[in-house]
């Protein structure tokens, strides 16, 4: 059924000027900014297998340097029908891409001094205000009370001791409890899910452990009590109508509907039905993007298009400023692209969580930083939702990269092998 279409592959190097209110959409060769299109091609090798061998339904890879696109491959379909060819303008649902934009929505709150790095989230939320801990999510030991507060920072760094539910975090007692209570559940309010998050125990002591958590979603509703907005109206007004980011939000309005593509999940049987897709089936979580209803999940709420992801992670490599507007501070900007983790945390605290793979990754405020094999350098920063995508960009070389795709969970890493790629198109 999906045979047909293994075959369709688009690439734009040189597309047609789009304009819009920031401007115009830039678009160059490799070769005019010192990249080889030859060597880029190997990126189509890459890729292109994962749909014809029934892996993936879709992707979408665009590369930038500064502020223009100089490469950009899709291939697949993003209807459940598998009729539909992916276009460049496709939304997607970027999950915890959603993470850095809440990130520094806080930052701008920092910055104007309505917010403090080093508050304790209980001011906000006093229901936090007296956490007891469940060590390594061991609900059978002993329960203890936290001695350290849980801090804003420890929020933007995973550090805070909350976790997510199974099918993210390590399985044990309380993140079945977090499966159990949904926190994103899109029948339940911000405030109603943040308060049943508190109920629950934290797995580690905070300010001493990586855990990846559901603390971007509770930062959203303290993002929501300081400015007496809805997160996603703040984050409109604030970032995405000064970036010109038009296709980025919490809901996308049903005129643009037709642009979202459908989002497909692994298959958990192995039995080939003829006529079917042997690797992937319609996923129930529909939601994202399309239910007005929903709370602003500010951890991985988000859809959004590669064109303006771009808009984003432009501003972040011009220290928080694009097309003369000034979104974040450069001091504040900065705080995004240094390591930001507790040294109680040890080494190589992200290990903790995602195993030996991660050993030379640091975090930053809603950013992981990718460092050389000595540890000594950085090589990208960069981030990912669980629907695959995931975005990179590269302080040096000024290229970034944002990788769009639309399957549940995610399975594979090819993340440092597009990075390599890219890495050595110089001409």
């Amino acid at each position: 059924m999906f045979g047909k279409y293994s075959l369709f592959f688009f690439i734009s190097l040189f597309l047609s000027t789009a304009s819009n209110l920031a401007g115009e959409v830039k678009v160059t060769s490799p070769e005019e900014v010192g990249y080889s299109t030859k060597k880029l091609m190997a990126l189509k090798d890459i890729l292109d297998p994962y749909i014809q061998d029934g892996k993936l339904p879709n992707y979408m890879l665009s590369l930038y340097r500064e502020d223009k696109k100089i490469f950009e491959i899709m291939n697949g379909t993003t209807d459940f029908d598998f009729k539909k060819p992916i276009r460049g303008n496709d939304i997607f649902w970027i999950a915890s891409m959603s993470k850095p934009i809440t990130s520094l929505a806080a930052l701008q709150l920092v910055e104007k001094g309505k917010l403090n790095l080093d508050d304790p989230i209980d001011k906000y939320l006093p229901y936090f205000s007296n956490p007891i801990i469940a060590i390594d999510g061991n609900m059978s030991s002993e329960l203890k009370p936290a001695k350290n507060k849980i801090l804003i920072k420890n929020l933007l760094t995973h550090t805070s001791g909350l976790t997510y539910g199974s099918s993210i975090a390590k399985e044990n007692d309380v993140s079945n409890l977090y499966d159990g209570i949904d926190p994103m559940s899109p029948s339940r309010s911000l405030s109603d899910s943040v308060n049943l998050i508190s109920e629950l125990p934290l797995i580690a002591e905070p300010n001493t452990e990586f855990n990846y958590s559901v603390s971007l979603l509770v930062l959203g509703l303290i993002i929501e009590d300081i400015t007496g907005m809805r997160l996603g109206d703040y984050l409109e007004e604030n970032i995405f109508k000064p970036l010109n980011m038009i296709d980025t939000a919490f809901y996308i309005d049903v005129s643009k509907h037709d642009r979202i593509a459908d989002l497909f999940q692994a298959k958990r049987v192995t039995v080939q039905v003829p006529g079917e897709n042997l690797s992937f089936e319609p996923s129930p979580l529909t939601k994202w993007c399309k239910n007005k209803k929903m709370a602003d999940h500010g951890g991985e709420g988000l859809c959004s298009t590669a064109a303006d992801y771009h808009k984003f992670i432009q501003l972040l490599m011009n220290k928080g400023e694009l097309n003369g507007v000034r979104i974040l501070g450069e001091k504040y900007t900065n705080l995004m692209l240094t390591n930001q983790m507790p040294s109680e945390a040890g080494e190589a605290p992200l290990t903790n969580f995602f195993g030996p793979v991660a050993k030379n990754l640091q975090f930053s405020y809603g950013l992981g930083i990718s460092l050389d094999r000595e540890l000594t350098k950085t090589r990208y920063y960069w981030w990912a939702g669980a629907a695959n995508t995931f975005f990179w960009f590269d302080t040096k070389t000024k290229l970034h990269g944002v990788f769009m795709t639309h399957h549940l969970p995610v399975l594979y890493n090819i993340i440092d092998q597009l990075y390599s790629v890219t890495d050595n198109s110089k001409l």
